[in-house]
């Protein structure tokens, strides 16, 4: 049986800051997490700013229910607006730049575990659920909700803020516990498939084959790297390009330690989103092997192939220069090529919005630039 806890007039910016705050109180007395209190009080301040934005004479009700999965807290918000248009359009968020009635549904309907909507041209009505699970009689629970607000209302606003505060910090450490936790996951993975493909290259009588598999383990490689430096990291939304490249580097050295030709990386403190960095990954890993084996043509004194990265205004400017033979025309050459590895740099610098810079004159130089920004 459904028992109200409260109602709160949604008129003014002020009334979306006690909802949210009220959304949490409340989602806490019923044994939320600290992660669900924040993510269903997010939601429901979404929806009431929403209504105080573009409906009319709203209000927000919060109650406790008795569901068939247990105990569950609703958020009812409702408004006497125009109502919303191309609902289904704006649940599927297919609409990124809306900007009127409905803005948030999509996000908010993310946040909870039961969303629905119903509207029209009398008004819109939002009901948010969020699940909590256990036996506890509904009624008993609202009104233990009903005495903390009562509590909470007459308790110092400086105490309140620093509680909200605490509970984004918990949230947002249980938050980067989980993406470091999945990024290894996602690592070790990584490494089982590039274990079965070096078996199978190893266990393979054909040359051309061994040689793909070979190739296909490096790029393998290139994803667990910055995968493995994201679980490594204290942010772990970014990944330390120096790094990246210096171990992409290295992994490639040993791969190629009698062949006499030698690896130089120089690059600036820089840090990259991890999209970018699997991005970069795939790019260092084709030019510097393709740079190796031209390299080693060349035939004479010591052979070098240098890896560089610097900050250049707004963008990151990515060098792989071999002192190899070079290539007359080589832009042209490139572009007309039918090599895997280069339609793989052509298609992650298209990702990265990038572009490319060729030149076979003196060795073969290959420069990406793309947007980026320094640790510093």
């Amino acid at each position: 049986m459904k028992s109200v806890v409260t109602s709160i007039a949604l008129e003014q910016d002020g009334d979306v800051s006690h909802t949210r705050r009220t959304a949490r109180l409340i989602a806490k007395v019923g044994g939320a997490t600290s992660r669900d209190q924040i993510r269903f009080a997010t939601a429901v301040s979404e929806i009431a700013r929403n209504a105080v934005q573009y409906g009319k004479d709203g209000v927000a009700e919060f109650a406790f229910d008795e569901g068939k999965s247990g105990l569950c807290l609703i958020a009812r918000v409702q408004d006497h607006g125009n109502g919303i248009e191309g609902l289904d359009d704006l649940l599927r968020n297919r609409h990124q730049s809306h900007r009127g009635p409905g803005l948030g549904l999509s996000g908010s309907q993310k946040l909870v575990d039961a969303f629905r909507v119903n509207t029209d041209e009398a008004g819109t009505t939002i009901d948010l659920t969020l699940n909590l699970g256990g036996n506890d009689d509904a009624s008993d629970i609202a009104k233990e909700a009903a005495e903390a607000l009562v509590k909470a209302s007459h308790g110092s606003p400086i105490e309140e803020l620093a509680e909200q505060n605490r509970a984004l910090r918990d949230a947002l450490a249980e938050q980067q516990f989980l993406l470091r936790e999945m990024h290894h996951r996602t690592k070790n993975n990584l490494a089982i498939i590039q274990s079965l493909a070096l078996l199978q290259a190893r266990q393979s009588s054909h040359e051309e084959t061994r040689k793909a598999l070979n190739d296909f383990t490096g790029r393998i490689q290139a994803f667990a790297n910055a995968h493995n430096l994201l679980h490594q990291a204290d942010d772990v939304t970014e990944v330390d390009l120096q790094k990246h490249i210096e171990t992409l580097a290295e992994r490639l050295r040993l791969a190629i330690d009698k062949s006499g030709v030698s690896i130089e990386t120089q690059s600036e403190a820089l840090s990259v989103s991890f999209d970018t960095a699997t991005e970069i990954g795939l790019i260092v890993n084709e030019l510097l092997t393709n740079a190796v084996k031209h390299a080693s043509s060349k035939g004479r004194g010591k052979k070098c192939v240098r890896v560089t990265a610097a900050q250049k205004g707004p963008k990151i400017r990515l060098t792989v220069k071999d002192d190899g033979p070079g290539l007359d025309n080589a832009e042209t050459v490139l572009r007309k090529s039918r090599s895997l590895g280069w339609k793989i740099v052509e298609g992650c610098v298209r990702k990265l919005n990038g572009s490319i810079e060729v030149d076979g004159s003196d060795g073969m130089a290959v420069s990406i630039e793309f947007n980026g920004h320094s640790l510093q």
